[in-house]
């Protein structure tokens, strides 16, 4: 019996902490945004009621993650049939593009389509409006 709360109590630690790696986190309308050090909650918060009005948190499950070096990096998960899409590429450069001007003061901003480990798939860079 001690063997198996072992094992529980490790599995749950390596699970704890497999998971914090995302950052911290707030919710909009079931859509998870982590943000990561460098992005203040305010930056998430303000993504969340941007995503909320715009429609995108419609209650289904979604997660983002926003990051922060010398550009925003926004990390959607996409569906794995989605990922090789370049037919939806123009609708991540515009969610993009909205997201600089409404969310980010027009600053540039690195869009990235993700797996569900927020693993890079493909990038699209957004030049905003502030060069």
């Amino acid at each position: 019996m001690k063997t198996i709360f072992k094992i529980a109590a490790i599995f749950s630690l390596v699970l704890l902490f497999a998971c914090s790696g995302y950052g911290e986190k707030v919710s909009y309308d079931g859509t998870e945004i982590y943000y990561t050090e460098g992005v203040s909650k305010e930056v998430a918060d303000k993504t969340g009621a941007y995503l909320e009005e715009m429609g995108f948190t419609d209650g289904s499950p979604k997660s983002v993650q926003l990051a922060k070096d010398e550009n925003y990096h926004f990390k959607m998960v996409v569906q794995q049939q989605y990922a090789q899409d370049t037919t939806k590429d123009i609708n991540f450069k515009a969610l993009g593009f909205l997201l600089s001007q409404e969310v980010f003061d027009g600053e540039p901003l690195k869009f990235h389509i993700c797996d569900n480990t927020f693993e890079t798939i493909r990038t699209f860079p957004i030049e905003g409006s502030k060069q």
